[in-house]
């Protein structure tokens, strides 16, 4: 499988190659331009692609037979959104995994309790979630991660083991941050799209043929409406005799430290 490392390593053979022929058989340094793209094409594919493991490995999906899912929510917490969410999955017994955003945490205390107390387990999905995260250094990226775990621990009394990377993007200085913390990358194989699409009935429609045994579904407690999209979820996957389990279960890791 092409990793980050083999990447480099066959751009370095080439331009050696290219680099010897330039200049004993006096090739145009323009021969160079073509494995740099291609080395560049490469590097924004695997990083935009959480789930080839480029730059690190990320738990996207499990290979069972077994009609098991997870459900996994990015974001939150986001005040009444996350709590209508939260009535749907009490409603149906089921718990979930929420990814949430350090900085919110601080006026969410009391949701990330409930959240809690009901079996539902508390993620990592960074402190800012900024527009930049991607682009930050190695110790800003293991500090993020400490202040959201930091934070969740003060709240729960759990330190986090599972991470979600901002986006689903990988990069070279998150895979080093993610280790520092002892931490699991987990992704996702079904994106619903619900931050884009507005109609509960559409964001449905895109999961349902998607869903296999041993998938990870992305939803975002944030997003109106986000409700109504887990109880048509739930009211299929019963139908279908899946069962939704908690994401500690699904990739057999330990959710907490």
């Amino acid at each position: 499988m092409l990793t980050h490392r083999s990447n480099i390593f066959i751009l370095s053979i080439f331009l050696l190659v290219l680099t010897f022929a330039i200049f004993t058989y006096q090739w145009s340094f323009c021969v160079l331009v073509f494995p740099i793209l291609l080395f560049i094409t490469i590097e924004v594919v695997g990083a935009s692609r959480l789930s080839i493991n480029f730059h690190f490995n990320s738990i996207c999906k499990i290979k069972t037979n077994e009609k098991i899912i997870a459900i996994t929510f990015d974001d939150g917490p986001h005040g009444e959104a996350t709590e209508k969410v939260l009535a749907v999955l009490k409603e149906y017994d089921v718990t979930c995994t929420f990814f949430c955003i350090g900085k919110k945490l601080s006026n969410g205390v009391s949701l990330l309790k409930k959240m809690n107390e009901a079996g539902h387990i508390i993620a990592n999905h960074s402190y800012i979630h900024g527009n930049l995260f991607d682009l930050q250094s190695t110790n800003k990226l293991t500090e993020e991660l400490e202040l959201t775990n930091k934070a969740i621990k003060e709240a729960i009394g759990k330190t986090p083991l599972f991470f979600r990377p901002p986006y689903g993007v990988a990069t070279p200085a998150l895979g080093r941050a993610i280790p520092k913390n002892n931490m699991v990358s987990v992704g996702w194989n079904i994106r619903s799209f619900d931050t884009s699409i507005k109609n509960s009935e559409k964001i449905f429609q895109k999961i349902k043929p998607q869903i296999k045994p041993g998938s990870i579904i992305l939803l975002h407690d944030r997003v109106e409406g986000c409700d109504m999209v887990v109880r048509l979820l739930l009211n299929y996957l019963k139908e279908n005799n899946y069962t939704v389990v908690n994401l500690d279960k699904l990739i057999n890791q330990p959710a907490y430290a």
